[in-house]
């Protein structure tokens, strides 16, 4: 799979990407085509259907692009249905006990690893039985399991939650965690950042990937000397409403 960011982080690679909130491969299609790693297609706070996440994947796909599904919840029958579209990347919200992580795993990954259900009938094994121990071998090795760890139950948990088997990436939700120290939103505030470095060494010491969210080219950098393997750049929707809001000041002062 030659966008895999796994098999990239691996080698100490720092991956950079965004996330997608807008329902339409087209979205994808554009911000594929520049280059970037990956794009979490967001099926917690957008509005995606599955259909719409399947042609989404493609899109990304094509252009050698890392999708990566968060969903919605951690049910083992979403997860079944973000990996069948072809994705082979999902991240999974709101992780805030070794239970839920280890829950996670067997929903996410084939036996002896996990507990995932099988179909060959589906596009992640080229909608076929033919060859299916070879796909499912390439599937061990390549789908990259994600959680988000974003509430004060998480924090607190997250020396136990390292030690998941099977958990390949841990995502710090910065949002969350500024609201869950009484400072949302105020994500460069020292206090959200003292509790940033404190997790990011719990994760790496696990020998796990650690990925968190930037609002800003200069913090990506940072985050990236930091240690950070996996950095999302704000959203496709905030990329768009900050364009045209500065064009339409620029515009207006300029006649």
């Amino acid at each position: 799979m030659k966008y895999s960011i796994k098999k990239r982080m691996q080698t100490g690679e720092t991956v950079f990407g965004t996330w997608c909130m807008l329902p339409s491969s087209f979205v994808v299609d554009v911000i594929a085509c520049t280059g970037i790693d990956f794009i979490v297609l967001d099926m917690e706070h957008g509005t995606l259907s599955w259909e719409t996440a399947e042609e989404m994947v493609r899109a990304a796909q094509l252009h050698n692009c890392q999708p990566i599904i968060r969903v919605g919840d951690d049910q083992e029958n979403t997860i079944l249905h973000a990996l069948e579209t072809g994705c082979e990347a999902l991240m999974v919200p709101h992780v805030s006990t070794p239970k839920a992580a280890q829950k996670i795993v067997n929903a996410a990954l084939y036996s002896p690893k996990g507990a995932r259900g099988l179909s060959p009938y589906t596009r992640c094994h080229n909608y076929t039985h033919v060859g299916l121990n070879k796909s499912m071998d390439r599937h061990a090795e390549d789908t990259l399991v994600g959680i988000l760890v974003e509430g004060k139950e998480g924090i607190e948990n997250l020396p136990e939650i390292v030690q998941v088997e099977g958990i390949d990436l841990i995502y710090l939700g910065m949002y969350d965690i500024s609201q869950s120290i009484n400072l949302p939103g105020q994500l460069e505030h020292p206090d959200v950042l003292t509790q940033l470095v404190k997790c990011l060494k719990i994760i790496k010491s696990s020998g796990k990937f650690a990925g968190t969210f930037s609002r800003d080219v200069k913090t990506c950098k940072s985050y990236k000397n930091m240690g950070f393997d996996f950095i999302a750049y704000v959203a496709d929707s905030y990329a768009l409403t900050s364009f045209y809001k500065k064009f339409n000041q620029d515009i207006n002062i300029s006649i």
